[in-house]
């Protein structure tokens, strides 16, 4: 079996070691300031990626290692799958916060269970397939490789249904806001384009796999970096900055100050309080949406 067409760029392997683990970093204290458990999977996914590339460095300093082959294909492959789920749930998550079920083309409650089942099948797929390859009979790693190529292959269809529905949900909410909600479409927005992101990853890696250990994606080594490392860690990124836990967040405070306006409002009519200027729900949107 071919581990390596070369000893891999070490230096390289640091870098992301390093970027990945400042995203778990930050991903889990965002996650517990917000406490959107949610993105316990996108976690785990993170600390696949930085071991993953521990493993990579590992290969630098020791090509022929079979083990450090193995952490790494077996984390960094499949490893996406996990960012995708939080992702899948953010969505459902963003719908229901912004009041806005029925301008999602799938229901809430059905739209994470949906993706997530594709997800969980994908995640299986890959792993039987990455199993195979990591064998010594060369029969069985020729047929590992497809089953991986099948994976990922299955993955981008369910990414370009959900890409669909971001973006018909994207452009229903723009109809519907108006001028407002300049800050609701950054969150979106940062959702399609780390799908995106994946859906260029694996379509690049799946042409790896494809072509074998001596193909052109394979022998060289930029295209695990360029073409994976960057494109996953760019979603740990934009999900990072424009976390959907704090569209949600924003979406509770507002409706608590809208709920405490009318309250004071009733309490004006009532004589109870002084006159006060109420404060409406459509003229606070712009705030946080």
């Amino acid at each position: 079996m071919e581990i390596a067409s070369g000893p891999p760029n070490g230096s390289a392997a640091i870098i992301f070691i390093a970027a990945f683990g400042a995203g778990t970093i930050g991903h889990f204290g965002i996650m517990f300031w917000l406490r959107t458990w949610y993105f316990i999977p996108f976690l785990i996914g993170c600390i696949m990626e930085a071991f993953g590339y521990y493993g990579r460095f590992w290969l630098s300093q020791s090509p022929s290692n079979f083990k450090a082959y193995v952490l790494y294909d077996l984390l960094v492959l499949p490893a996406p799958i996990f960012l995708a789920a939080t992702m899948y749930m953010s969505l459902s998550r963003m719908v229901v916060a912004l009041d806005a079920a029925e301008l999602s083309p799938i229901r809430p409650n059905w739209l994470g269970k949906i993706f997530v089942l594709g997800d969980v099948l994908c995640f299986l797929v890959q792993l039987s397939g990455t199993g195979m390859t990591i064998t010594i009979d060369a029969k069985m790693q020729d047929i590992g490789r497809i089953v991986v190529v099948v994976g990922l292959v299955f993955q981008i269809l369910v990414f370009i249904c959900f890409i669909w529905v971001v973006a018909i949900f994207y452009r229903r909410c723009k109809s519907q806001a108006g001028a407002d909600g300049l800050h609701w479409k950054r969150f979106i927005v940062a959702l399609l384009a780390a799908s995106m992101c994946i859906v260029l990853r694996n379509l690049v890696i799946g042409i790896g796999h494809a072509q074998g250990g001596s193909g052109h994606v394979s022998s060289h080594e930029v295209f695990a970096y360029l073409f994976e490392a960057v494109p996953i860690f760019a979603v740990v990124a934009l999900l990072l900055v424009f976390h959907p836990g704090r569209l949600q967040k924003s979406v509770k405070g507002l409706k608590v100050l809208h709920d405490g306006g009318q309250e004071l409002e009733m309490e004006e009519r009532s004589g109870l309080v002084p006159t006060l200027r109420n404060v409406s729900l459509r003229e606070s949107r712009s705030v946080f949406l």
